[in-house]
């Protein structure tokens, strides 16, 4: 974890700048928070992914814990929005482990399929997730 600097920090998520490879990594924890809490973590990604246009993320959300309905509704028609809207194009994604979280991100997750700008892939490890990542940059430079 040598070249990972931490840019935000709560109970929820930590957000990473992966500094060799040039990513953010957001790992999301297994606690659950709804409402302003919840928000301010996914308000978070869209701060960090303002720094860095473009720039690729690696997310982790293999502890990731059941979303609140409302809160599913919000990160589908405002987080997922905005996070492109700051210059998310392409994520490389661990999923959630445990069906509730898998039943949660892929609810939240729904409207994705409709934005074409922000490219996503699914991994089981990090490994795998960032070596997507680095394909994927080496495919933008050859553009």
């Amino acid at each position: 974890m040598s070249s990972l600097t931490l840019v935000y920090e709560d109970e929820l998520v930590k957000i990473y700048w992966h500094e060799q490879h040039s990513y953010f990594l957001s790992d999301w924890q297994n606690v659950f928070r709804k409402g302003d809490d919840l928000r301010r973590a996914y308000k978070a990604c869209i701060d960090a992914a303002k720094t860095r246009p473009g720039s690729p993320w690696l997310i982790d959300a293999s502890k990731y814990a059941v979303v609140d309905v409302a809160d599913g509704e919000w990160i589908a028609k405002v987080f997922w929005p905005d996070f492109i809207k700051a210059g998310a194009r392409f994520q490389a994604v661990i999923p959630p482990q445990k069906a509730v979280g898998k039943m949660s991100a892929e609810r939240s997750s729904g409207t994705l399929t409709k934005q074409e700008t922000l490219q996503s892939t699914s991994h089981t490890t990090r490994a795998e997730a960032e070596a997507a990542i680095l394909e994927w940059r080496a495919k933008q430079r050859n553009k």
